[in-house]
């Protein structure tokens, strides 16, 4: 099996192997003397942000379209207030808008950039279960030691709740 990086296509269908020239921005700024810290503040940020488990459902969610509040609670089985509060947090982010019509809420994407970025860590980690479980079916004479190390988070989706 190659060892190739996949990146989303515009269609959401076939993944094809990720450009290594992709990166080139972030390899030259860094190559420059690196990201002055107030950018690299934001990008933490957008990356803490997508940090929740409920708040990619809800990104998922709406890839579809606008929802309503009450849509999105339904789709994700979260209470309102906790809906609500994550809502809050992405439209604080930039990564969705919300349009209110009468007594209903309804948010929509922002920032679909946010899905590629998506793809791209969901295809790193099925690659990386796919080698392990490559690895694993070698075969009793390899060694536990040799296994590439899995965080217990990748394995029962633990991880710190905001």
């Amino acid at each position: 099996m190659t060892k190739e990086r996949l990146q989303p296509v515009q269609d959401r269908g076939e993944r094809q192997p990720l450009d290594p020239e992709s990166a080139t921005r972030w390899k030259q700024i860094s190559s420059e003397g690196g990201f002055p810290d107030p950018l690299l503040e934001l990008i933490a940020a957008r990356f803490r942000l997508l940090g929740e488990p409920l708040r990619l459902k809800l990104l998922a969610a709406l890839t579809g379209g606008e929802r309503s509040v009450g849509e999105l609670v339904a789709l994700t089985g979260a209470s309102q207030p906790n809906v609500s509060k994550h809502l809050a947090a992405l439209m604080q982010g930039g990564l969705v808008k919300r349009r209110k019509a009468g007594t209903s809420i309804y948010y929509t994407l922002a920032d679909p950039s946010v899905l590629t970025l998506c793809d791209i860590v969901c295809a790193g980690v099925q690659e990386r279960f796919t080698t392990l479980a490559q690895t694993l079916q070698l075969g009793s004479a390899m060694a536990l030691e040799d296994l590439p190390p899995v965080e217990e988070s990748e394995i029962s989706g633990a991880g710190p709740r905001q």
